[in-house]
């Protein structure tokens, strides 16, 4: 995670103050009574929502931790192995699945052979399709199971985003970007909204649907069904795909001019109050701009703050939910040699429609995480430009 990238700003912003000792302590206070004025401890309970091994990853929301940058440094071997270890401990609950999963192939395999040896027998292949209904059984159980985790993780982010997007934004107004403030903040509840709606009650039905189409499309050869599954899973990857295109327009349009206004605006103001307003109006526009660059700080802060917050909310499910895609590509590998073709075609279904969930998780989150990206670079950049 690039919190050193991410808080370059606010690490000049306190240089520059640093060069004045009275406006380094103009700066502490300001952070200090603004701290006390914001409702940080609502966004720090969010932290709950962080898997308990990886909340010590997360950025401190406190005046030492903003002055020293953002809360200390992040080692990323270290998260790496933590995050390797979580894949490896999913992966190993999940073997219950794969040993039930080839227990079932077996069985499926020996009665093949069965019926191989002593010629077609109605009760061996009733036996059969009870056996291939237990695989579908086994499969839609672990579909519905990573369908509820999805479900539930866009949830947690969404009420995340909500209890952040208007913090930031006040901050963004009181860092000089009180232009993008009033434009974005309503936009990017809205985008938050849509995102969450389109993966929440469109997407993942329609996943769903394909999943069980796809499942009912390998039970019968009497059943042709497997168009219909092929067309409802291209869908749902064209709705993914034309809603990120959509966000991404929408941001960078409303991002290419709002900084700029700002910034022009800013450095009008200062002009203006330092040229009209005698004796005090330049120690006012310093004053001004320092406690702007105190809520830059804050903003950053509370920025990467919500980035850590989202990536653990959202790495930890799509961990889940990658080691039961292994599983089902490592029972594809095992089963494969001894059991009919249909059973490797639906387990691979399977594998495919999860692929699909995670790929819905991944670019929601990934959405959110822009969200919060673009809020806090534009007042990075409103600050550049003044």
């Amino acid at each position: 995670m690039a919190y050193k990238s991410i808080g370059l700003a606010s690490v000049l912003v306190f240089l520059l103050a640093m060069c004045d000792p009275a406006q380094a302590s103009l700066l502490q206070e300001s952070i200090e009574a603004q701290l006390e004025e914001l409702d940080l401890e609502g966004l720090v309970r969010y932290t709950e929502l962080v898997d308990p091994d990886l909340q010590a990853y997360l950025p401190q929301l406190d005046l030492k931790g903003i002055l020293s940058g953002m809360g200390g440094q992040v080692s990323m071997l270290e998260l790496f192995q933590q995050l390797a270890a979580l894949l490896l401990r999913e992966i190993l609950l999940s073997a219950v699945l794969l040993r039930q999963l080839v227990v079932v192939a077996a069985l499926s395999a020996l009665l093949t052979r069965l019926t191989t040896a002593f010629g077609e027998n109605a009760v061996v292949r009733l036996a059969q399709s009870i056996c291939f209904l237990v695989i579908i059984v086994i499969g839609l159980q672990s579909f519905r199971t990573v369908m509820n985790l999805a479900a539930q993780t866009i949830d947690k982010m969404v009420s995340f985003m909500y209890a952040i997007l208007p913090t930031l934004a006040a901050l963004l107004a009181a860092a000089g970007g009180i232009t993008s403030a009033g434009i974005f903040h309503p936009v990017l509840v809205a985008m938050v909204s849509a995102v969450a709606s389109a993966v929440r009650y469109l997407l993942l039905p329609l996943i769903f649907a394909g999943g069980v189409l796809g499942l009912l499309a390998h039970f019968s050869t009497e059943l042709p069904l497997s168009r219909l599954a092929g067309f409802v899973k291209q869908t749902a990857v064209t709705v993914l795909g034309l809603m990120f295109i959509v966000f991404s327009g929408v941001m960078t349009v409303r991002g290419a001019v709002t900084p700029i206004a700002d910034g022009v605006a800013l450095r009008t103001a200062k002009f203006l109050t330092k040229t009209f307003v005698p004796v005090v109006g330049g120690m006012f526009a310093d004053a001004v701009e320092v406690v702007a660059g105190g809520s830059l700080l804050i903003k950053n802060a509370v920025g990467i703050f919500g980035l850590a917050v989202v990536f653990f909310v959202v790495a930890v499910p799509i961990i889940k939910v990658w080691a039961v895609i292994l599983i089902y590509k490592l029972t594809n590998a095992v089963i494969q040699p001894i059991v009919e073709n249909r059973i490797v075609e639906a387990i691979a279904s399977l594998e495919n429609t999860l692929t699909l969930i995670l790929a819905s998780l991944a670019t929601a989150g990934l959405m959110f995480f822009l969200i919060i990206t673009v809020l806090v670079g534009l007042g990075n950049l409103a600050a550049v430009m003044r």
